[in-house]
């Protein structure tokens, strides 16, 4: 017998609307499996919603709590409320959101493991989710017996409901003293990024400054949206949120809610999936310049189809020293190095473009062919392509 049909609200997740984003989609598919609701009513975030939600004959609600206004209107919701929204700290209502400090802590292990010892913050004005993140970071350094200096950005902080890409500028007396702040960063160093709206406005001010990404500085994000990473150049390396597990716990809990169970905390967080790497930090801490650029060369280059000779060429060393230096720095001769970068650039594509077909993949990361990238794909990472790709976190969602 089918479950009795739920009637649920939505305040803040454009699920009925024509755009959506991955965890409002993921949100509507497990509810519809797991627990056969209706969705009676999508709404913006917005006083008045949470007012009009009051009047409303349902079961229960998915929203966004990110005013303290909006706070005082949802305690007084009838209904079990579940909040998906961390602009608040402390939202009132039952929350599911994500694990920030260890965000943070993630990306100071992404620094650590390549080898950096230098470190620079900028802190983004934002909410309380901005100085979690920096903590967090800050004390994975300190346990290291490290430590950054940090940039304080002074602008008017990001609205919640109301901030596009462009329409809060960093001012020019900012960049200036940005620019003057980020020379001071000796390379090669690491950047962390509390947020990613002025990153692509911050990454173009470190070039002006002279210091090249990735080769002079490595630069990292803990807060992500999709729609400030195409501005990014290079591409930005940046925290994973599990939007679907976060899902899956958002109808979980308001399932259980509704049933008449009370929930086992108030505040409930995902961690995130881990950290993506991309260009901004595709190489490692190298004090030998003429390692680093050819480090940076190859990771550039070698879905160009380049060999050793091509690095060599552009060496201003001897064949055998670079060879020999790269080794112990790297741990891997120039050869495998290349040939691993090839086979990372091919699982980016498969994870941000799975319907590419792998003779495509093939040309554009210097493979004559489809079978020759399945047998180094295979030597390298012990899996076919398509079988790789399914192990991958959140795959199976995403097919």
């Amino acid at each position: 017998m089918r479950k009795q049909q739920k009637r649920v609200a939505l305040i803040g997740l454009p699920i009925l609307q024509s755009v959506n984003n991955l965890s409002n989609a993921a949100i509507a598919r497990y509810a519809e499996g797991v627990g056969n609701w209706q969705f009676i009513l999508s709404a913006e975030s917005t006083v008045n919603a949470f007012r009009y939600l009051r009047t409303l004959d349902c079961d229960g609600a998915i929203v966004r709590v990110t005013t303290p206004a909006m706070r005082r209107e949802a305690l007084r919701v009838r209904c079990p409320v579940v909040n998906v929204s961390s602009w608040l700290e402390n939202p009132g209502v039952v929350t599911v959101r994500h694990d920030y400090g260890t965000i943070g802590r993630q990306a100071a292990e992404h620094f650590l493991e390549k080898g950096y010892r230098r470190f620079g913050c900028v802190t983004s004005p934002g909410g309380w989710f901005i100085q979690a993140r920096l903590n967090a970071f800050l004390e994975t350094l300190r346990a290291r017996g490290l430590k950054a200096a940090n940039f304080v950005l002074r602008k008017g902080p990001a609205s919640a409901d109301e901030f596009t890409l462009h329409t809060n500028p960093i001012p020019d007396g900012e960049r200036r003293r940005f620019g003057e702040w980020v020379r001071n960063l000796q390379p090669p160093a690491a950047l962390m990024l509390t947020d990613d709206w002025d990153a692509p406005a911050l990454m173009e001010l470190c070039r002006e400054a002279g210091l090249e990404i990735p080769r002079d500085l490595v630069v990292i994000s803990t807060g992500v949206h999709s729609e400030i990473m195409p501005f990014c150049k290079p591409s930005l390396t940046a925290a994973q949120e599990d939007q679907l597990s976060q899902a899956r716990m958002t109808v979980d809990t308001l399932t259980a809610l509704m049933a008449g169970k009370a929930a086992a905390k108030s505040i409930n967080e995902v961690p995130p999936l881990g950290i993506v790497e991309r260009e901004s930090t595709a190489t490692m801490a190298i004090e030998d310049r003429e390692v680093a650029h050819a480090v940076e060369f190859i990771r550039s280059h070698a879905g160009d189809g380049i060999n050793v000779s091509d690095v060599i060429g552009r060496a201003r060393i001897s064949r055998v020293t670079l060879e020999r230096h790269f080794r112990e720095i790297t741990g891997e001769t120039m050869h495998d190095y290349i040939i691993h970068q090839k086979v990372r650039r091919v699982q980016e594509l498969l994870l941000e473009q799975p319907q590419r077909s792998l003779q495509s993949i093939a040309k554009l990361c210097g493979f004559p062919d489809r079978r020759r990238l399945n047998q180094v794909f295979r030597r390298v990472a012990a899996k076919s392509p398509a079988n790789w790709r399914r192990a991958q976190p959140g795959a199976q969602d995403l097919l």
